[in-house]
């Protein structure tokens, strides 16, 4: 004889396989609205087409289950039912999330744009050309990023559009086929492509940026520090410019100390392909330079300078 306990287990387990050779269940997503006194509530939920496996075996939660996973019962229009509690909430429309190097990868693959030998090229591009910046790994559009989208939508409506994009991968796809010809696909395009050039050339105005301003004043002339837009990315500059061509790098600062001397702090360096590749010290005056691995011990051992 099995005990309560034992049984338990074995019922649990029985149940268990039996349902995973089962057919899956089939739950209709269900928005059910309610009116009283001329005031409508919202309910959302479940219901069960099919309950398949679910005959045999239910998986417990631990948690208490959200409203919207909740099973609702089987309602028709002009039912009556009974309120046992009303959550008010308020929704505001968000925007959709920026894109991280890998999301944006994944969308270029689903809408056949590029293929994996480009992929790399393209990221890095658009952040050497100074059209986005990585803020805690999201691609956030640069002021200069923004103003070259609105001039191509303007003159190049076809070339910015993803399906001409997807398109013309897939000519070039048959041109290494050999099924299509490549002059007859570069002379359809470049026919109506130089008309837009010759129309771009002259009606397209010259855009000034506004200089942002960096907070800081030059030390060698005292005006005030701007933000650029250089070759390697973003970098501060005398806004006197060009009777003063100081510049300065843009540092992040991560709040650790210098282990050589205990008062300066380390902060972030870019290479010029855009790498974070060290932290040094804020004062020319002390001689240290840190790599990654190093980076991450010195972080352990000045917890006690903080």
């Amino acid at each position: 004889m099995l005990s309560r306990d034992q049984l338990r287990l074995y019922k649990l387990i029985w149940e268990r396989f039996v349902a995973s050779q089962m057919a899956p269940a089939v739950l209709d997503t269900m928005s059910v609205d309610l009116d009283h006194n001329g005031l409508t509530f919202r309910a959302n939920g479940s219901k069960v087409k099919f309950p398949g496996f679910m005959k045999v075996y239910v998986e417990g939660k631990d948690d208490q289950l959200e409203e919207k996973d909740k099973m609702l019962p089987d309602l028709k229009e002009g039912d009556t039912v009974l309120s046992k509690d009303i959550e008010p909430e308020q929704h505001f429309t968000q925007p959709p999330p920026r894109y991280t190097e890998a999301r944006l990868v994944k969308t270029l693959e689903e809408l056949g744009i590029g293929r994996p030998s480009t992929y790399a090229p393209t990221l890095d591009t658009i952040q050497k050309r100074g059209y986005v910046a990585l803020d805690n790994k999201r691609f956030t559009p640069t002021e200069l990023g923004e103003i070259v989208l609105n001039l191509i939508i303007e003159f190049f409506p076809e070339i910015i559009n993803v399906e001409f994009t997807a398109k013309m991968e897939k000519e070039l796809d048959s041109v290494e086929e050999g099924t299509i010809e490549w002059v007859r696909i570069i002379d359809s395009f470049y026919q109506d492509f130089a008309k837009r050039v010759e129309k771009a050339e002259a009606e397209m105005q010259e855009v000034e940026i506004e200089p942002e301003y960096a907070g800081v004043d030059c030390e060698e002339c005292g005006h005030p520090m701007v933000y650029k837009m250089g070759r390697y990315g973003k970098f501060m500059a005398c806004s006197n410019f060009p009777d003063c061509r100081n510049t300065k790098p843009i540092v992040k600062d991560i709040g650790v100390k210098c282990p050589s001397c205990h008062e300066g702090n380390i902060v972030e360096r870019k290479s010029k392909k855009r790498r974070i590749f060290t932290a040094v010290i804020v004062f020319q005056s002390v001689n240290s330079s840190l790599g990654t691995n190093q980076l991450k011990e010195s972080v352990q051992n000045a917890k006690i300078c903080l």
